[in-house]
């Protein structure tokens, strides 16, 4: 996972999903009446999907911007969190190249590069991917706002329905996430998180599932860190040195 064509493969399940859940954005911003360069321009500069959908409703009714603000906290708070295992020590050298790799991390790119040997990866890889998903992102919600009513007439009314794919992405990146690293711990610590966000509900439910996540991820690193260090064997003890007065004292061979 060194070069750019590497980061192209991995990079593609992503960015298939990223097309067509940005379709179904664009065409949301659109139906709900705002220009299309709207589109891009968050796209670029937001760049979270969630957000983004519960953007186009928030700026068309005429929100406060302190309600967004607080809305945006709420929804995308969780980028906090990615911090704590995006491998940024991969991405060297240039300034730019890291802080665009800090705000091109997003939930799928965060759970593919999370599904890859942190050592085996090249900050050529990490930023394809980035910079790959990111331009899907951003073409696929300006196709969505430029095609605008026509194309939300063949899909139906119904056209948020077309964000299902985000959760089929994330079933398939759980999928090679267990197959490369299979780990029952972990994974029941994930349905607690998840039933701890059906129980929140509303803005504040994925906030809380991840931080009941790390909470969790965090204890059971230290639990078998402490395990692991218990564990371990003793080390063999040094044999006894002679003492040269009670050498001298023992029979020798042939003697009387």
């Amino acid at each position: 996972m060194n070069t750019v064509r590497d980061g192209a493969r991995d990079a593609v399940p992503v960015v298939i999903g990223y097309v067509t859940l940005g379709l179904a954005a664009g065409m949301l911003l659109s139906a709900a009446g705002l220009a299309w360069w709207w589109a891009p321009a968050w796209s670029l500069v937001i760049y979270s999907g969630t957000m983004q959908m519960l953007l186009v409703p928030l700026a068309a009714a005429g929100e406060p911007l302190a309600a967004i603000a607080a809305s945006a906290a709420f929804v995308s708070g969780r980028h906090v969190f990615y911090g704590l295992g995006f491998p940024l020590d991969r991405v060297r050298g240039n300034r730019l190249a890291r802080l665009y790799a800090v705000h091109a991390i997003t939930d799928e790119v965060y759970a593919l590069l999370a599904s890859k040997d942190r050592l085996a990866m090249s900050g050529r890889y990490v930023l394809t991917v980035e910079a790959l998903s990111h331009s899907a992102w951003i073409s696929g919600t300006t196709v969505g706002a430029l095609a605008g009513a026509g194309l939300a007439s063949v899909v139906g009314e119904r056209i948020e329905l077309l964000g299902f794919v985000l959760t089929a992405l994330f079933v398939v990146l759980a999928i090679e996430n267990w197959r490369s690293h299979p780990d029952p711990a972990v994974l029941v610590l994930g349905l607690c998180a998840g039933g701890v966000a059906l129980a929140t509900g509303g803005s504040a439910a994925l906030l809380s599932a991840l931080g009941v996540l790390a909470a969790g991820l965090v204890a059971l690193y230290a639990w078998r860190r402490r395990g692991s260090r218990g564990a371990e064997p003793l080390p063999a003890a040094d044999p006894p040195t002679p003492d040269p007065g009670s050498a001298a004292l023992e029979p020798r061979s042939g003697s009387c």
